[in-house]
């Protein structure tokens, strides 16, 4: 596979939400890195709706598809 992608170790908590460092290239070639989200952990909002993306997909429509949420109660 010739564009792998590593997630770095670190993670930490937010509100709602994991994050953790992921390096990027930007188009000059340049080196970056970003937090970036791993996990959904509450409720996340879309035009003031509860929206619930999806935490990965292989396109950017397949993000953007809401989730079933989780109605079971513990």
């Amino acid at each position: 596979m010739k564009n792998k992608i590593e997630f770095d170790i670190p993670v930490l908590y937010t509100t709602g939400a994991y994050i953790r460092p992921f390096k990027v290239v930007d188009i000059n070639g340049n080196e970056k890195w970003i937090w970036t989200v791993s996990e959904f952990v509450d409720d996340t909002f879309w035009n003031g709706e509860v929206f619930n993306p999806g935490e990965s997909g292989d396109s950017m429509r397949s993000l953007l598809s809401p989730q079933p949420q989780n109605t079971s109660s513990n």
